[in-house]
């Protein structure tokens, strides 16, 4: 047995694990790297919740064949179910209107006062890319209610905006 043969084997072994360690360390941070493309995307969804909500507010007043004339003015979403704290970013307002197109009741919910910051992204002519995130959802639908008070069937105009949450 040769001196110290042990010894030029274990320094051989050390360089090849420093050789190991640089590759993992270098396939971890290209994992990180392609991962962190996915994860910083800004995706906006407040389109979809603003449509989300509408049908959430249809199926409270038309399934529950509720008596919309009970329904305090300014607590359409209280009435849904929903809390104050879940509703700040939201504006709901409800119109109905008989066939002539008279309105015959409103309710509303959330600050009204958004609707113009929708109006100022509207009229944009050149779209900026890094202020898109804050262009606030919205969803305009009309429906038809049977009124069971009345024993009319009315037309329900929703309108839905969701702000921002920055």
């Amino acid at each position: 047995m040769i001196k110290g043969a042990g010894k030029r084997g274990a320094i051989g072994e050390g360089i090849l694990m420093i050789y190991r360690l640089i590759m993992v360390m270098f396939i971890a941070l290209v994992i990180l790297g392609i991962s962190s493309v996915f994860y910083s995307h800004y995706i906006n969804v407040r389109d979809t919740e603003a449509v989300i909500m509408a049908r959430q507010v249809v199926d409270c007043l038309t399934l529950t064949n509720s008596d919309i004339y009970s329904i305090e003015k300014n607590r359409l979403l209280a009435f849904c179910g929903y809390d104050d704290y879940e509703t700040n970013r939201f504006f709901v307002r409800v119109t109905f209107t008989n066939d002539s197109g008279k309105q015959v009741h409103i309710l509303s919910q959330g600050d009204s006062g958004a609707l113009w910051v929708k109006e100022l992204f509207e009229k944009q002519e050149k779209k900026i890319e890094s202020v898109k995130k804050y262009v606030p959802g919205y969803f305009k639908e009309d429906y038809l209610f049977f009124d069971s008070i009345n024993n009319k069937e009315l037309n329900m105009k929703v309108e839905i905006l969701v702000n921002a949450e920055f």
